[in-house]
């Protein structure tokens, strides 16, 4: 084979660049070495500024409990709610006024009888009815309670309640005692604790923002049920830890932690472009000395492309090798018309289809879902990972969802409109699952998921409640509540280890549910917990 004139000049130019590679690669690693370093570090400061205003909140609530607990034992207050009196009134209103001068602020307390209303209130505004308040109906099974976010029955405000309940001698509630809390001064402390890089959201068990240190978030669009925070809660499983997500707009990294007295979250989100600014900073400064180096490197290039011509020809067969299947290198990025040009050009060439065929052969043409041998390759894959690393309370989930009702859909409305369906169902799927989940399609209005890592069940039950919400809710062209979801669930290790055992009983809870009325699910193994709860309660 004839060697042009100009490979010597291309060639002086391949050494420049293996040269550099080296280089490259330690400008890589260095720069996911820093990623690494300061995603630890947003990580622990996140963690531990959580920390702090979880013990900043428990301090509060515990002092709230502490001082209501013994207003509830004061006898005046007893003997009030069982015979009420002028004289006896005047006196717990002292109480109640003096309790709040301990605190040092304006916060209401009331005094709640056994029927639900409302009894003395040191602001002075109207008195209500509780009875459907839940930290009312908690009190009254003796229990010291802190609400959610709930709107002031007599102001409109929104306040979060703290109550102890009051006994009588034998122990019963005779009513309760409440204060409510006020969130400004937590939500002070919280953007004390603020830094540039990042803001702070606090909130309460239904997803309600009740602080932030962000001035960006409206004070009057936090409890409503749409906030734009409440998905974090459905992407976590755990009550603390760190993930990336997309927060606004912004990939975000994000460090959470849960408060054990309220169950309220606490969630530091620092945007990942903060990381990347001092990752470019440090990767520029490693360039231009990298720069120098090379300067010196191309002078030994420039005398070894006089010695390597001879080894092109022999390249270019090994490249014909590999296209003929020997070997496998990633796509050379090369378009000329000598050696290296006809190399690149059969190399490219064998990639593409490659590539084509293998993504053809993994993914369901329709809802671009993972096919069933795909499936049931990395259901084995994930098994075998689980079962080498088992840990304790740490489960596997495999659902199998069959659509209800769909072959009339496809009778009634044509098989377009049923394919729809099916795209529709599985972008559904995908939302409500982490991206290291399995979902694929094993055919027909037959769905398989795959879920790994899970702490505890709730969660494996919390997804196929809203797996049967995604069919339900369906709505295509104006038209909905076509199809429902019948959903078979089987976990491991407590239902099998091994892909055949595993889909044989998810399997059988699928016809379980089908049988009882379809639009449900049916785990084996929950069903048994339910049984022994049930004899427990029987003796």
């Amino acid at each position: 084979m004839e060697i042009n004139k100009g490979i010597r000049a291309k060639l002086f130019a391949l050494f420049i660049i293996m040269g550099a590679i080296p280089f490259i690669l330690l400008v890589i690693m260095g720069a996911n070495s820093t990623i690494d370093d300061l995603e630890e570090y947003a990580k622990q400061t996140g963690l531990l500024r959580n920390t702090i205003i979880s013990e900043h909140i428990s301090e509060l609530i515990e002092k709230n409990q502490v001082v209501l607990q013994s207003v509830a034992l004061s006898s005046e207050v007893v003997q009030y709610l069982q015979e009420p009196t002028p004289q006896r009134r005047q006196v717990v209103e002292k109480i109640l006024n003096d309790t709040n001068d301990i605190f040092g602020d304006e916060n209401n307390m009331a005094l709640t009888g056994a029927d639900a209303w409302q009894l003395i209130r040191t602001d002075g505004a109207t008195l209500v009815n509780l009875s459907k308040r839940q930290h009312f109906k908690e009190a009254m099974k003796g229990r010291t309670y802190v609400s959610d976010i709930i709107s002031s029955m007599s102001t409109g405000s929104m306040i979060v309640v703290v109550e102890s309940p009051v006994r009588n001698a034998e122990g019963k509630p005779i009513g309760m005692v409440q204060r409510n809390f006020d969130l400004s001064v937590l939500e002070e402390f919280i953007k004390n604790l603020d830094e540039e890089d990042s803001y702070i959201i606090l909130m309460d068990r239904r997803g309600h923002v009740i602080a932030t240190s962000s001035d960006l978030e409206k004070f009057n669009a936090r409890y409503t049920n749409e906030n734009h925070y409440k998905f974090i809660l459905d992407k976590i499983y755990n009550s603390s830890g760190s993930t990336v997500l997309p927060v606004n707009g912004e990939k975000s990294f994000i460090a959470y932690s849960r408060n054990v007295n309220t169950g309220w979250m606490i969630i530091t989100i620092r945007p990942y472009y903060h990381i990347m600014d001092t990752v470019y900073d440090k990767a520029a400064k490693a360039i231009i000395f990298g720069m120098v180096m090379l300067f010196g490197g191309t002078i030994v290039a420039y005398f070894m492309t006089i010695r390597v011509t001879k080894p092109i020809i022999e390249m270019t067969t090994v490249v014909d090798e590999i296209v003929s299947g020997k070997a496998e290198v990633d796509k050379i990025e090369i378009s000329s018309n000598d050696e290296l040009g006809q190399m690149a050009k059969a190399f490219n060439k064998m990639k593409s289809d490659r590539d084509a065929f293998q993504l053809e052969s993994e993914l369901d043409k329709l809802t671009e879902l993972f096919n069933k041998k795909t499936m049931e390759n990395l259901c084995k894959m994930k098994l075998k990972t689980f079962n080498e690393n088992e840990a304790a309370n740490i489960f596997l989930a495999f659902y199998i969802i069959d659509l209800d009702h769909f072959k009339e859909v496809n009778d009634l409305l044509g098989h377009q409109f049923g394919d729809k369906v099916l795209v529709e169902f599985a972008k559904g799927l995908k939302k409500i699952f982490r991206p290291n989940d399995c979902i694929g399609r094993f055919g027909g209005d037959e769905f398989v998921v795959i879920v790994d890592s899970l702490p505890n069940m709730e969660v494996v039950v919390r997804k196929a409640e809203q797996i049967k919400q995604i069919a339900f809710n369906l709505a295509l062209e104006g038209k909905s509540h076509f199809v429902t979801a019948s959903i078979g669930i089987a976990v491991a290790p407590q239902n099998g280890r091994d892909y055949d055992t595993l889909f044989s009983v998810a399997d059988k809870a699928v016809y379980h549910v089908k049988n009882n009325g379809k639009n449900g699910y049916y785990c084996e193994l929950l069903a048994e917990e339910e049984d022994d709860d049930k004899d427990d309660k029987k003796s």
